[in-house]
């Protein structure tokens, strides 16, 4: 009879798992060690140094009233069933409401325990359109260093550089994982009773993103494959004005950041090939400070319709503005980098000076990088999702924005980080540990060995550009039902066919073999972006961050609903249910794509 140590490099046995270790993972692990469990942290590179964490702006949205008994100066018109109704109104009223009562509860707690683990805040200011101080700014790094340290303070114990490739599951419950040593290429079979899935978005299943490289959609992947329910996948955020030229700084959002601090939002205009201004068309009003959702799909169409740039973008410009004017606006932001945000990246530090030098004769091109997953991991308000013992907490989770993600994707990670870190122990302590399935063990090895045992087929660059293709055109920022049932097509033929043809050319080491690395993620960002093209064929309108430009009208009769789909022998199950309501209830009708944004949305979120 096999055993399991026969079948792997190490066998470990933990209470809760923890996948990820940034601003939601490592929250999660320090809430949870106030608990008596074991735990262990995986985490996919070195802690304080990988996921989207490290690279955030970063902005923190508490209440006005909440920001005063941190000690701020905070805003006495702003209270939480204010700060409420904003995220329900400006979310399309597709959130869970139950999720966003917590976000607005949990949202000073977790500040605190920032503050508390010595995060340096640099200033409160009006984040928010309403103009209420809801806004605590710090940087990424320093929101990364503190709960580094804070963990490390601790002794919890770290798994880095390693990543988990699938979930193990017994008696419809968690059982465990089995895990890469990336560097080692030893694997890993971990027993636990509940995990805390903090992975992050599917970033890199676009050509043009803003993401790190790690960014794979791993968690919601896994999630899936052990039968938890998914939901929104459809929803993902395009954020504008993202750097597309040159290669070195693709990606890099510092001038959209740049537009957000007054006075160069009311200075800068984005122009097509043919120098027009072509916001005075989409939003003669508000112009570039329209909504980030307006902004994007102006700029998308310029650029489908051929007044794009060599590149593929638009044209970010100042050079209208006079020399003594655009000085000022050079040494405003110096001020602000040095003095208020002191932020070391090379983006503030290098990048921006040499840009804004740059921009007294020179445009820049700009276009629309894949930014925020709304969709995810289906969870509750205290982080438990349909499969027991598994809890999500940050971007892989999905449902709680809705169909616009308007508030700070950091406090997101604190707080569902700190909901699941209370409740996994809570969950630990009622189970009892499931036994370890030998046959889905084998199953998952198999399939991780084949590519390595392939001497021919196609390699793992070929797949990612064909994946790169499809995402690119089809299942991009604007959306059409020709395109999508298309990409659906291509993507299932891709996770059917070329998956199982993937061969690795290099070593035939698992160790620091990131060919071979890179044959995991494809099947995670392909199944991501197969359920997202399938989600986004069956919405039939356009609402938030969701644009489909055969259904412009935002239908609020037919569907003011999410898409659940969930893996149920070997094919998708999938199902429409209604947002859940606990203060506000839903609207009727149905408005223009303008209409409705105007109405309820003013996307305006920069990390």
């Amino acid at each position: 009879m096999i055993k399991l140590k026969d079948l792997c490099d190490k066998v470990l046995n933990t209470d809760l798992l923890i996948i990820g270790s940034e601003g939601a993972g490592g929250h999660a692990a320090i809430e949870a060690s106030k608990s008596s469990i074991n735990m262990l942290i995986v985490t996919k590179g070195k802690i304080g140094q990988c996921g989207a964490s490290q690279m955030a702006g970063a902005d923190f949205n508490v209440d006005g009233l909440a920001g005063k008994e941190l000690g701020f100066e905070g805003d006495d018109r702003d209270t939480p069933d204010l700060f409420f109704e904003t995220l329900v109104r400006e979310g399309l009223y597709l959130g869970n409401q139950k999720v966003l009562e917590k976000y607005v509860e949990y949202a000073p707690k977790a500040m605190k325990d920032l503050i508390d683990w010595g995060m340096k805040i640099y200033s409160y200011e009006s984040a928010h359109t309403e103009e209420m101080a809801r806004g605590i700014i710090s940087s990424g790094i320093l929101w990364v260093a503190a709960i580094r340290k804070k963990v490390k303070d601790l002794k919890i114990p770290i798994l880095e550089d390693t990543m988990v490739v699938d979930i193990l599951t017994s008696e419809d419950k968690i059982a465990g994982a089995i895990a890469l040593n990336i560097v080692s290429g030893e694997i890993i079979v971990i027993a636990c009773k509940a995990i805390i899935m903090a992975t992050g978005g599917w970033h890199k299943a676009y050509p043009f993103n803003t993401g790190p490289e790690d960014l794979t959609g791993d968690g919601v992947a896994m999630a899936y494959r052990a039968g938890a329910e998914l939901v929104s996948m459809e929803m993902i955020q395009f954020c504008p004005i993202t750097m597309v030229w040159p290669p070195k700084d693709r990606g890099s959002i510092i001038l959209y950041i740049i537009s957000e601090i007054d006075p160069f939002g009311k200075t800068i205009k984005l122009l097509n090939n043919q120098s027009e201004r072509f916001m005075e068309t989409y939003d003669p009003i508000n112009l570039e400070q329209s909504t980030k959702e307006i902004v994007s799909i102006a700029s998308q169409l310029e650029i489908e319709e051929g007044r794009g740039g060599t590149h593929g973008g638009i044209f970010f410009s100042l050079k209208h503005t006079r020399r003594r004017f655009m000085d000022m606006l050079i040494k405003v932001a110096n001020h602000r980098i040095k003095n208020e945000m002191k932020d070391t990246r090379y983006e503030f530090t290098t990048l921006l000076p040499e840009l804004l030098e740059k921009m007294k004769t020179e445009d820049i091109e700009v276009g629309n990088g894949a930014h925020y997953m709304g969709g995810g991991i289906k969870i509750n308000e205290n982080m438990e999702t349909s499969l027991p013992g598994l809890y999500a907490a940050g971007e892989c989770s999905g449902g709680m924005w809705g169909a616009v993600r308007v508030a700070s994707a950091c406090t997101e990670a604190g707080v569902q980080g700190k909901i699941a870190g209370e409740m996994a122990p809570i969950y630990v302590e009622s189970t009892i540990q499931a036994d370890i399935d030998i046959t889905q063990v084998k199953e998952i090895l198999n399939r991780m060995n084949a590519p390595l045992l392939r001497e021919h087929g196609i390699t793992p660059n070929t797949l990612q550009k064909k994946m790169h293709e499809i995402s690119g055109k089809k299942v991009g920022l604007i959306k059409n039902g020709k395109n999508l049932e298309e990409a659906v097509a291509e993507f299932e033929k891709l996770l059917s066919e070329d998956l199982e043809k993937l061969y690795i050319s290099s070593s035939k080491s698992k160790a620091l073999n990131f060919e071979y690395l890179k044959t995991i993620e494809l099947r995670n960002m392909l199944t991501c972006l197969y359920l997202s093209a399938k989600a986004s064929l069956m919405r039939e309108e356009s609402r938030g961050e969701f644009y489909r430009k055969d259904y412009t009208v935002t239908d609020n009769d037919n569907w003011l609903k999410t898409i659940v789909i969930k893996r149920k022998d070997g094919d998708n199950e999938i199902r429409f249910e209604n947002p859940i309501i606990t203060k506000i209830s839903l609207p009727k009708g149905k408005l223009t794509y303008q209409e409705a944004i105007g109405v309820a949305t003013v996307s305006l979120k920069r990390d």
